[in-house]
């Protein structure tokens, strides 16, 4: 078999932890194997790595990288944006997905020392948990997975997946992301260690806003009310902002998309978020105070983008119309003082303004 390059990447959830991870892995490869057709297993690679689940002890997560395409029986996962499907492994009923909702560990961390800090990363609108991490490149690298291993191996390193796709007839307002944050960080950090252990969150566009909104209502929130949620601004030592529309960011293009369809549920969403929008001026008051005394680093966008436009050929939206800076530094950086936010812009240019 030809060795085949970058592929879909599945997680599969149910897998019992009381297994070694190499028995796991090879019995999960061996229950996919025999799904697939003679064509199938001359064609793909599979790549299996498994990890800790973020909510139970009781359980594993898989990462499973199929190099070389989908197979056929799980073509309903991408038929179906949110859909599921399941397998059995042995007297084990286990779940496939891919749109990785929720939170989903990367990597297990260093088993000779105790984990030292949780890594949360919160991807932006329309983006994707996983994918929007991963390289372009053939062998489609995933930085926080790939290499964030490397230099930090006593984290517990997740990425957090929401209901983010515009075209998805969604009605979640900025404050419902923010509250659904929340609720999983209840299930992630319940006990007094992991409500304690030190956090670091990295975030793209959206998903700053997200931040923003869940750690302002965690600093009205009481020891009484939720330990979980009254322990995250606490916990908090610093923050990467890629590219975050703190003071809004130009949905015109996508406005237009979105106009075909009288009344689609994503028009309040663009209202709350668009350039102006007050919304975020009172937010970005209330977030500019609370991180005043931790580490931020903002990055924003040196190179502009294309905004979205229809192609009568293929019937398609695409970013073929005028260039345009959808997030500006002003929209960008928090304009905090030098020791509490870095721009690295100050110090070096961006090698292509996107994450």
């Amino acid at each position: 078999m030809v060795a085949a390059k970058k592929g879909p990447v599945l997680r599969v959830t149910g897998l019992a932890a009381s297994q070694p991870d190499e028995e796991l892995a090879a019995s999960l490869k061996a229950a996919i194997d025999s799904d697939l057709t003679d064509e199938e297993k001359a064609r793909i690679d599979l790549k299996v790595a498994v990890v800790p689940s973020c909510y139970n002890d009781e359980e594993k997560v898989a990462l499973v990288e199929c190099r070389g395409g989908l197979p056929a029986f799980l073509s309903e996962l991408t038929a179906e944006p949110l859909g599921e499907s399941q397998i059995e492994m042995g007297d084990t009923i286990v779940d496939f997905d891919q749109h990785f909702f929720g939170f989903t560990q990367l990597y297990t961390p260093a088993s000779d020392t105790p984990v030292v800090a949780d890594v949360i990363a919160i991807t932006g609108l329309d983006g994707h948990a996983y994918g929007s991490w991963r390289g372009k490149g053939s062998l489609g690298r995933m930085w926080l997975r790939d290499f964030l291993c490397r230099d930090l191996p006593c984290c517990r390193t997740m990425i957090y997946g929401y209901n983010s796709k515009l075209s998805r007839h969604g009605v979640d307002t900025i404050m419902d992301y923010g509250r659904g944050l929340l609720e999983e960080l209840k299930k992630v950090r319940s006990t007094q260690e992991l409500q304690r252990r030190p956090l670091l969150f990295v975030a793209h566009s959206f998903g700053g806003i997200i931040l923003a909104q869940c750690l302002v209502k965690a600093v009205q929130t009481t020891e009484d009310d939720h330990p979980t949620i009254a322990s995250l601004h606490k916990a908090t030592y610093g923050m990467l902002l890629f590219g975050i529309p703190h003071r809004g960011l130009v949905v015109d293009d996508i406005q237009k998309m979105l106009a075909g369809e009288d009344g689609h549920p994503r028009a309040g969403l663009l209202d709350q978020i668009r350039q102006k929008s007050d919304l975020l001026a009172a937010q970005l008051d209330d977030f500019r105070n609370l991180v005043r005394d931790r580490k931020v680093v903002s990055f924003y966008e040196t190179g502009q983008t294309r905004q979205l436009q229809f192609d009568c050929e293929s019937k398609r939206w695409a970013r073929t119309g005028d260039f345009i800076t959808a997030v500006d530094s002003d929209s960008a950086l928090l304009q905090l003082p030098d020791a509490m936010e870095v721009d690295p812009a100050r110090r070096r240019p961006l090698d292509d303004g996107q994450v």
